[in-house]
Parts: structure tokens; sequence; C-alpha cells
């Protein structure tokens, strides 16, 4: 690569940094968040500086809807960019002593710089991905409001006037069925992005083969995975999840339990959770196993943990198998999951 562009994104504005091959900061500035605008700073570029987009990487970060117009941007353009892990990139920095926007864009384009060996390219099948994230992430925001509605009536509403109360629980009811009504759509629009994408469709149903996989979280880890290619590996996936269990000590002194990291996918973890709990519920192998250990005198929150485990565990082999999962069954052969 011959130039390294550093893009930080805001609602209104996007601000860019430009490197040379050697890290020589070449110039900063700040333009409109719309097409146009990046269009003409590139052809400016290119005039100023000898930029040619087929031998430079674009970076940032993933922010939501902001980053929409951008992506579209770069996909049609057909422009090397990477879309680089937030957390990553502050991590890479050490102490920040100065922060605002065009230091940023800065630090972006220096990180996509020294770390290129790690850089994935972002394509026309990360942007449909994208759009899937959008759908999922408006769905929680949902589940979010009707869960503060209901919290009303069962608790805020009962501590009001009479004469209001029952105003009052009235209102929350019919937004209630408002906010259902818009999750079954938000839901019927994610089952069809990825019933639109052929690879999407079949890891779903693969996902979905697993017993506990509900259709939220085989959704959510499609677009978390970029499909699968950015966690391939079921210890990479738990450590993302926060249910990878890590030693504790120190020399001599130090001898804790295992723990897992509090750095970790709160969403991806409370789905597992659940699929672990939905596995404990229902006959099968998981139940027996979470009752053969508990008896054994494990704690309860620690055998689920092992259930969440081996869940993930079961997610990448059908995965990494295109087979659908088979349940265990005595003196069968060896069943598709990675002990």
């Amino acid at each position: 690569m011959k130039h390294w562009i550093g893009i930080d994104v805001s609602s209104e504005t996007l601000d860019f940094a430009l490197l040379d091959e050697h890290g020589t900061h070449l110039e900063s500035t700040q333009v409109k968040n719309e097409s146009k605008a990046v269009i003409k700073l590139m052809s400016a570029w290119r005039k100023r500086h000898g930029v040619a987009m087929e031998h430079s990487l674009v970076c940032l970060e993933p922010t939501g809807h902001y980053t929409l117009m951008l992506l579209n941007l770069i996909v049609e353009q057909q422009w090397k960019a990477w879309l680089a892990h937030p957390l990553d990139i502050q991590q890479s920095m050490g102490i920040k002593r100065v922060k605002n926007d065009k230091v940023d864009a800065l630090r972006i384009a220096q990180y996509a710089r020294t770390f290129r060996e790690k850089a994935r390219l972002f394509t026309a099948q990360n942007l449909k991905l994208d759009k899937l994230k959008h759908l999922l992430t408006r769905r929680q925001h949902l589940v979010r409001v009707r869960a503060m509605y209901k919290k009303h009536i069962s608790d805020l509403n009962r501590y009001m006037d009479r004469d209001i109360q029952k105003v009052f629980d009235q209102l929350d009811k019919r937004l209630m069925a408002a906010s259902d009504r818009a999750i079954l759509r938000v839901e019927q629009l994610i089952l069809a992005q990825i019933r639109g994408d052929q690879q999407s469709s079949t890891q779903y149903d693969l996902l979905r083969s697993i017993p506990g996989v509900g259709p939220q979280l085989a959704a959510y880890l499609i677009a978390l995975t970029d499909g699968f290619h950015r966690f391939t590996d079921p210890r990479e996936l738990s450590c993302h999840a926060g249910v990878a269990p890590f030693e504790r000590s120190s020399g001599s002194s130090v001898r804790g339990r295992t723990q897992v990291s509090h750095k970790a996918n709160k969403t991806l973890k409370t789905l597992l959770h659940m699929a672990a709990l939905a596995n404990v519920q229902r006959e099968g192998e998981l139940r027996t196993y979470f009752r053969r250990k508990v008896a054994e005198g494990k704690k309860p929150i620690l055998v689920v943990n092992a259930i969440r485990n081996k869940v993930v565990h079961r997610i990448c082999a059908v995965i990494r198998k295109g087979e659908a999962f088979k349940p265990f069954l005595e003196n069968s052969k060896p069943r598709l999951e990675m002990t």
C-alpha cells in the first residue's frame, strides 16, 4: 500500500487523515457525511498527493447507521477498506492525553498501517451482514422498550393515584401491543435478510438444528462473525462471549478459582445462557450432564457455563462440517461435537 486513510465517523461529519507509505502524516481534513463530499476529497487528494485508491487502504470503526453511507460507497467504488474493531484500536493507542475527531482519524490511520497484516477487507457480503446487524440492533431496542412498558404496569403505575392508574395501565398495554407488532415485523425482516443470501440461509439452518439455538442466537451469530469468517475456532468464540474459564494465579501466593473474563460480548453471553438453560430444561444428553455434575457437587452456575461452552463447540462443529447437528445416541457413531 502507498497510502493509509483513517476515518473518524460522526452523524454529520467525517474526519479524514492521510499517511504515505513511510507513515508521514500528509493531511487531515473534515467533510460532510455525504458521498459527494467524499468523492470530491478523494479526487483532490489524487491531484495533491497522488493518492490512487487501488493502492490505498481505508480504515474506520463501525459506528452503526452513521457508517452506512460510507460503507455503501466503499463497496460501490470497490475501495480497499478495513472495518476495524474499536477496542483493538483503543488498546493500540496506549495512554491518550488528547481526544478529538481529528486526532482519532490520525490514530486510526496509524493503526491501519501498523497492523496491516490483520486487515480484513470489507466486501459486498459484509455489507449485507451489516444490514442484518442494524436489524438486530433495532430489535434489541424494541425489546428494551417493551420491557420498560411492562415495568410501568407491574411497578410504577401501582403507586399512582387510583384515578390515573387505570389510564396509564391502558396506555402502557397499548404501547406494549404496538411494540409486539413492531418486534414481529423486524423479526420478519431479519429472516428475509438471511434467506436473501444463500450462505447466510445455509448457516442459519445448520445453527437452528442445534438444540437450544433459537432464531435470535442463530441470526446474531451470523452477523457477529461475518458469516463465520471472524470466528472459526470455538475457543476464540467462547472467549469473545466471556464463557471460557481462565486460570487465576500469581507465583505461590495467589491460587484463585478459574474465572471468565468480564471483557465479553454481553449480548452473545446472554443468548448462549438462554440456550444452555433450554438444554437443561429439555430431555437430552446436556440435561443428563447437568444433573450428573450437580450430583457430584459442582455448583449449578459452573455447570451451566460448561454447557454454554458445549453449545459453542456444537455451533463451530456444524458450521465447519456443513452438516446438521445429530443428537448423541448410545452405541452409535461419534457425535457431531467437539469435546
